[in-house]
């Protein structure tokens, strides 16, 4: 969390070089947690790796509580936003099957506790393209940081194997909101990304979708209700690793505009 407020210290020095908008600056935090539901979670890794699914180790047994931290910094039509979106699943199964991952074999019956780590450090620029009193758009790009585990450990410790990967990814992103009245708005924003067969030995997407109903409470603080649906993968070839996964949360959460906050 440091270093991401490191980065937004540097952003918000960038943006205040506009200073014909330096009246227009608005910093916001958001804050969003709630249950997310595993849809899909489908892996494979290593030359001769079994491929497995949510089922099969214990992922759809529960929910799971997710959150997501974000600072937003705004001047006039122009926002760069700091995201962090950990994500974390921990499961303990008796295997139905024999399971290979890497170059460790899980006979069937073996009890192992399943760890998926799938976390993102996002940094996003929006402009805004329409800006009417009831209806606006921003369209811009983001770059993400994946940092992601997948690990089975015999719960008696005589096996392990672990797969960790660091990599960084680009999307498109878009943000349409509406507000019909002052004490109502919605806002549907998207980032996505697909390498469409473009990239040899790759096969990659990522999708983050939500649906968002806010109110605001006074003060620069809007309370909010939202259903986001995330999810993509990816098939490298030359890492032999195989996951593809769709995620669904329902979460609230709070966007507290700083300057309305703290302006007496």
């Amino acid at each position: 969390m440091m270093s991401a407020l490191r980065v937004a210290s540097i952003a918000c020095v960038l943006l205040a070089v506009n200073r014909a908008e330096a009246d227009d600056w608005k910093p916001t935090l958001v804050y969003e947690t709630g249950p997310s539901y595993v849809l899909q979670n489908d892996g494979e890794y290593g030359a001769t790796g079994t491929r497995y699914n949510a089922n099969d180790v214990g992922q759809r047994d529960n929910l799971v509580r997710t959150s997501r931290t974000s600072i937003e910094l705004a001047i006039g039509r122009h926002t760069v936003i700091l995201l962090y979106a950990p994500f974390e699943l921990q499961t303990q199964v008796a295997l139905s099957n024999d399971l290979q991952f890497r170059d460790e074999l899980f006979v069937a019956g073996t009890v192992v506790d399943h760890r998926y780590l799938f976390e993102g450090y996002r940094a996003s620029y929006l402009y805004r393209t329409i800006a009417r009193s009831d209806v606006s758009l921003d369209l811009g790009g983001s770059v993400q940081i994946r940092n992601a585990a997948v690990a089975f450990t015999a719960v008696d410790g005589s096996q392990r194997a672990v797969q960790n990967d660091i990599g960084v990814v680009g999307a498109a992103k878009l943000r349409l909101g509406y507000r019909p009245s002052e004490l109502l708005w919605s806002a549907l924003e998207v980032d996505a990304f697909s390498t469409f067969g473009l990239v040899g030995g790759v096969k990659g997407a990522i999708y983050d979708a939500q649906l968002a109903v806010g109110h605001p409470i006074g003060r620069g603080i809007d309370l909010f209700l939202g259903a986001r649906l995330v999810g993509g993968g990816a098939d490298v070839e030359s890492k032999q690793i195989y996951n593809w996964a769709n995620f669904l949360s329902f979460t609230a959460g709070a966007r507290i505009e700083l300057d309305a906050l703290l302006r007496r």
